[in-house]
């Protein structure tokens, strides 16, 4: 497995795919929402073979489709894989039986462990193009594709998560490891640092707030 090459996000504006950050999107009661946690890549990156679209260099920036997500009674699924068609590049068409032959129309997607965040209002993207601040926000746990725990909160309510789940979190065997394994790679410690602490929701795996 390609351990954390997928987490590194660059945003180039351009074309629809190549270089512009496209999220994936997810549906919560009918509704549908951008979703920057991109569970495919963990599994394509575990057999390569499976891969739909080739991507040009390892970044979920150019991975070359789009996954449909949906969370129906605690649990998460797959809905649809989609990439551009040949013929219009503006359109987009399913792939999905590339992926699964399955003919059931939700794929359950058992693998996924960690803490996601879906925004549900507006984005702000004033500070972090990758990252957009918003004023709600749903944050599940979720552990072998269900969902375990759900917690919401507002835009400063955010931030104070995030920094408790950072402080929680660099106090763990987890951390070193993730620490160890980027420093190899020729990180430096600040760079490290920033990148951990901006995927500390990823990484963490669980909600450390008391229930």
């Amino acid at each position: 497995m390609k351990h954390f090459y997928f987490l590194f996000l660059f945003a180039i504006a351009s074309s629809v795919f190549g270089q512009k950050y496209i999220p994936d999107r997810i549906q919560i009661n009918g509704k549908e929402y951008d979703y920057r946690f991109h569970h495919l890549e963990q599994y394509f990156n575990y057999y390569p073979d499976k891969r739909i679209v080739q991507n040009k260099d390892s970044t979920i920036v150019n991975r070359g489709y789009i996954a449909f997500y949906e969370i129906l009674n605690d649990e998460l699924y797959l809905r649809d894989i989609k990439v551009e068609s040949s013929k219009d590049s503006t359109n987009l068409v399913s792939v999905r039986e590339k992926f699964s032959p399955s003919t059931e129309e939700l794929i359950p997607l058992r693998w996924v462990n960690g803490v996601v965040q879906i925004g549900l209002g507006i984005d702000d993207f004033k500070n972090d193009s990758l990252r957009p601040l918003n004023d709600n926000n749903l944050i599940f746990e979720i552990q072998r594709g269900k969902i375990k725990r759900k917690v919401q909160f507002n835009k400063d309510e955010m931030r104070i998560f995030k920094n408790f789940q950072w402080n929680k979190f660099r106090t763990t065997n987890e951390y070193l490891l993730i620490y160890r394994r980027l420093q190899n790679m020729g990180l430096s410690e600040s760079e490290i640092n920033v990148h951990i602490y901006n995927n500390v929701l990823y990484y963490s795996k669980r909600i450390f707030l008391q229930k």
